[in-house]
């Protein structure tokens, strides 16, 4: 009589080693394909195939373990597969996240900055609060004056008692009496720094801070929204004087117009120069330099431009001295097409005419050059479009791939901006989807000095620029011209 074939009674499916390398596989996998959609850099079409192609591999690796017909060998080298498959997901699901959080920190943070600072001469003794609280403290009529009164109710709370403040119209007035002795300290601004510079060069190593205090405050949103794959739209670019925290107020250096048609391919930048004398609504509209618009933030800038140019300005981006350097050693560097040699006023670099590859100190220094140019000002300003179009070029060219991580870290903490996640990615997946490149084109508006003219920030007379009328005029027109999709590269002298 045949013996009867007793059959191996099969193992319950958690209580083998393979459902448990599927189980984490198959997180990583929903985990990537959840990420891919709402962090929503890459175009749909992509995100599809990727998505199909991520659940087949997930089948397969689940027959790999869980077959009945797979033998011992191939559960191994499954297994294996699902180690290196798991690494490649852990490390996508990672960059989609960091993605996510740099676009979200350039663009969800709407605070800015405002650092006061509580200056004595530098061989003044006191070295607190408490060891001048019966001093003359000095303060500016310039700048928020709620914040500044804030300040001055905290320096009184570390005086433990009320304090004697002078106001004043003139840096120079009220640096001049620091010095001579008539104040003790000065309560000051520090996006007003340079300006005690102005009368008092050595400013900076003649005096010392005994005390710093930083005030946030919330931007008002003053964006004017299109959708930017299919609409014309205006981009102001503020580069501010200096290094650090991107929030933190400061004057306005770099500024710039950038007209993007996003049908034409097609980008106009136009510069115009810091010292330019046009009114300012948060100066009441009296005429000062451009740049001191910048102390009263970056809404008071665009309002500024937008009512001088007749345009709109739909965002804004905000950089620093630190934003520059981060951003193109970021990229491995730009090229620059460099018109006219020239060495740097201070002897640090050399740049030859042609194209010049340079790091992100020297492009900074590049960008910031002005004494050693036959155009001073004017042609700072042409340098500075120079890098940014650097900057593009090298951002949408294929080296940006090898590059991403580092590049994702130098602009999440360098760059301000107004515009919203979903405007940035969809500027983004619409590159990716076309990979076509832009036009770009540079244009700037001049001017003629006037060495007497008042600046009410200032509180004296100051050297400003006077503009002329035809160049902002031609400006304009070409601003509108690239709006309408037409082509204005014949049109740039």
């Amino acid at each position: 009589m045949a013996k009867k074939t007793q059959k191996t009674k099969r193992k319950p499916m958690y209580k083998t080693a393979g459902f448990y390398f599927v189980l984490i596989y198959a997180l990583l996998t929903v985990g990537m394909i959840i990420q891919l959609f709402t962090v929503n850099v890459i175009p749909s079409k992509y995100v599809i195939i990727v998505s199909i192609l991520l659940l087949l591999l997930l089948l397969g690796m689940y027959f790999l373990q869980m077959g009945r017909r797979v033998n011992k060998i191939n559960k191994v080298l499954g297994k294996v597969l699902i180690v290196i498959l798991s690494v490649l997901l852990g490390y996508g699901n990672w960059m989609l996240f960091m993605t996510g959080s740099a676009f979200s920190r350039m663009t969800g943070d709407n605070t800015e900055t405002t650092v006061i600072s509580v200056v004595v001469m530098q061989d003044n003794e006191a070295e607190t609060i408490e060891d001048i609280k019966d001093g003359k403290f000095g303060s500016t009529e310039t700048g928020d004056q709620e914040i500044l009164q804030k300040a001055i109710d905290d320096v009184e709370k570390d005086a433990g008692q009320s304090i004697t403040t002078v106001s004043y119209q003139s840096y120079k007035d009220i640096g001049d009496d620091l010095y001579n002795g008539n104040i003790d300290a000065i309560i000051m601004d520090e996006a007003t720094r340079s300006l005690f510079e102005d009368n008092h060069p050595k400013f900076d190593s003649e005096t010392k801070v005994i005390k710093s205090y930083e005030y946030e405050t919330e931007s008002e949103d003053i964006s004017k929204r299109v959708n930017v794959t299919e609409e014309p739209f205006n981009i102001y670019i503020s580069g501010i004087d200096t290094y650090g925290t991107i929030s933190t107020v400061s004057r306005s250096d770099v500024n710039m117009i950038a007209t993007v048609n996003p049908n034409t391919h097609q980008i106009l930048l136009t510069s115009i120069p810091r010292d330019y004398y046009v009114p300012q609504p948060c100066q009441g509209n009296q005429n000062d330099k451009l740049t001191h618009t910048g102390i009263y933030g970056i809404e008071c800038t665009v309002e500024t431009v937008e009512n001088y140019f007749d345009i709109d300005i739909n965002y804004y981006v905000r950089v620093n001295f630190s934003s520059v350097v981060d951003i193109v050693n970021a990229l491995g560097g730009i090229t620059v097409d460099n018109p006219v040699a020239f060495t740097a006023s201070d002897g640090s670099y050399t740049y030859p005419a042609g194209n010049v590859d340079m790091d992100g100190a020297m492009a900074l220094r590049f960008a910031r050059e002005r004494y050693n140019l036959s155009g001073g000002d004017r042609d700072r300003g042409k340098n500075q479009m120079r890098v940014i179009t650097g900057i593009i070029n090298k951002a949408i060219s294929p080296a940006i791939i090898t590059r991403y991580t580092s590049i994702l870290d130098a602009v999440s903490g360098s760059f301000q901006t107004n515009m919203s996640n979903s405007e940035m990615t969809s500027l983004i997946k619409m590159q990716i989807n076309e990979m076509s490149g832009w036009d770009i084109e540079q244009v700037s508006v001049n001017g003629t000095g006037n060495a007497s003219a008042w600046s009410p920030a200032n509180g004296f007379n100051s050297w400003v620029m006077e503009p002329d009328v035809e160049t902002v005029q031609n400006a304009v027109n070409l601003i509108n011209k690239v709006e309408n999709g037409e082509n204005v590269k014949d049109l740039i002298q």
